[in-house]
């Protein structure tokens, strides 16, 4: 896949957790809770499990570079003649 296609599942995926966060608030609001609470459970549960799975479907997508990942020099600021400064304990 190319790093557009990639971006694009992404933002699908992402529009899509989107678009179940919302049905799943208008479950809430327009459903009478009196007469309906076990529709809305199921509902509820059925949209839940769903944004569970994209948002875990989400977190596989990694950033795609040309280059791989170079490890850069650690560069110690404070060395045996410059130490951090320690409060003293009271």
């Amino acid at each position: 896949m190319s790093e557009r296609q990639t971006l694009t599942a992404y933002l699908a995926t992402l529009s899509a957790i989107v678009i179940l966060c919302l049905s799943a608030a208008f479950v809430c609001v327009a459903v009478k809770a009196e007469t309906h609470l076990a529709q809305i459970v199921a509902a509820l549960g059925f949209i839940s499990a769903a944004m569970t799975g994209l948002i875990g479907v989400l977190g596989t997508f990694k950033p795609r570079t040309t280059m791989p990942d170079q490890p850069q020099p650690v560069q110690v600021a404070n060395g045996p003649s410059d130490p951090v400064p320690v409060e003293a304990a009271s």
